[in-house]
């Protein structure tokens, strides 16, 4: 029997989404609660660094991999990708204007307009830069150095 391609679909993007998938033959119906105490708890969360907790111990319990941490990008950068976003829109909405003007003789290609189409090709590269770096997660190391900057140690 072939399998449902909605449940094919439905577990690639699990997969994509947060390394995990359901067969159709094993949807989770069923809740189990523990009760822990709060050193428990602490140490779990510890753990569990960024990883959903159910999925963190029905990896430990069941020998499945352990999944990725979700990476979690501060507010601050969210409010910069997003500005950088709406930028390279507009040097790109820019930058077909210019070629649709000169391919259809409006604007001749003159030196300048070759030299400001290659510095908003620099502009765009540089703000997708820009974007990587920020989106990169912050490792432990560098975060403690981070709040030593901040303090101003």
């Amino acid at each position: 029997m072939q399998p449902d391609p909605r449940t094919n679909l439905s577990n690639q993007l699990a997969d994509t989404l947060s390394n995990r998938s359901v067969a159709p033959d094993e949807k989770r119906e069923v809740t189990i609660t523990f009760r822990a105490s709060y050193a428990e708890k602490a140490r779990l969360e510890q753990r569990c660094s960024g990883v959903v907790q159910s999925d963190y111990i029905r990896a430990r319990l069941f020998d499945y991999p352990l999944p990725h941490p979700k990476l979690v990008i501060p507010e601050i950068n969210r409010q910069a990708i997003y500005e950088l976003k709406k930028i390279g829109n507009n040097l790109n909405q820019q930058t077909r204007a210019i070629n649709e003007a000169v391919k259809i003789g409006s604007q001749p290609l003159t030196t300048e307009v070759k030299e400001y189409l290659r510095t908003i090709k620099e502009l765009v590269e540089l703000l997708e830069q820009t974007r990587q770096e920020i989106t990169q997660p912050i490792s432990s190391d560098d975060n403690g150095k981070l709040d030593k900057q901040v303090a101003g140690e």
